[in-house]
């Protein structure tokens, strides 16, 4: 059997693409896709790359999730939509709404959710957290929202990088959007709703006692790695 030939322009392209890998470029961008939750979803330059330990915010979030109810949630900050979709994917009754700041995000979160099916039952608006809400009732939030301090953006890999100052960087601090998600949440959320928010591994205390002021019970879970990755919250 002969051998099958590659077109050079075939060849031309491996080349290049393995040159921007060997440089640092991040292999989810080169593939265009990536998998979540076990799903694939497309992934974009400028938009935050979907990773294995925020797949435990979606888990925690579902164990909270009755079967069989209609619920309404919130995501602030969609990114690729991988945290919505996937929760809509898990409960037939849900419906999210999910804005971004992010143009980028936004229109790569109505691709995925189209890719899988779940575009009636995702609501998608442009905007910084509530600004762009009238305070209503959700079931529950759910965030991944920057939390990387301001003065470790130098330290990061290039190829993180890419993905975008305003998709990593949190503040100063890195925690100043819990700060103000805290200051808001109450008018967004129901009396026996919840939040959980994917955190930085060394915030998980300065988090709970943000929201622990403002009248919520708190708790940390961890991830596989055993660092805080996640704070869920409820009316005490």
């Amino acid at each position: 059997m002969e051998g099958l030939e590659v077109p050079p322009c075939t060849v031309q392209t491996f080349l290049e693409e393995l040159t921007k890998l060997e440089q640092g470029y991040p292999l989810q961008y080169i593939l265009g896709e990536w998998d979540f939750y076990g799903k694939t979803f497309r992934v974009r330059e400028g938009v935050l790359i979907p990773r294995p330990e925020t797949e435990l915010l979606v888990e925690e979030t579902l164990r909270r999730l009755p079967q069989g109810r209609e619920l309404v949630g919130l995501e602030l900050g969609v990114g690729t939509g991988c945290v919505s979709i996937s929760l809509l994917l898990h409960r037939e009754g849900l419906k999210m709404v999910a804005g971004d700041i992010n143009p980028r995000a936004l229109k790569l979160a109505k691709e995925n959710a189209h890719l899988h099916g779940v575009s009636d039952r995702l609501l998608l608006f442009g905007g910084d957290l509530f600004r762009a809400l009238k305070p209503q009732g959700f079931d529950f939030v759910v965030s991944n929202p920057p939390y990387v301090p301001a003065d470790r953006w130098e330290t990061l890999p290039e190829g993180v990088k890419l993905e975008g100052y305003n998709t990593l960087v949190g503040g100063v601090k890195g925690w100043e959007f819990y700060e103000k998600i805290s200051q808001h949440i109450s008018a967004y959320l129901k009396e026996a709703g919840f939040f959980a928010f994917e955190i930085g591994h060394d915030q998980g205390r300065v988090v709970r006692e943000l929201f622990e002021k403002v009248g919520y019970c708190t708790e940390v879970l961890k991830d596989f790695a055993g660092q805080d990755r996640v704070v869920i919250g409820w009316r005490c």
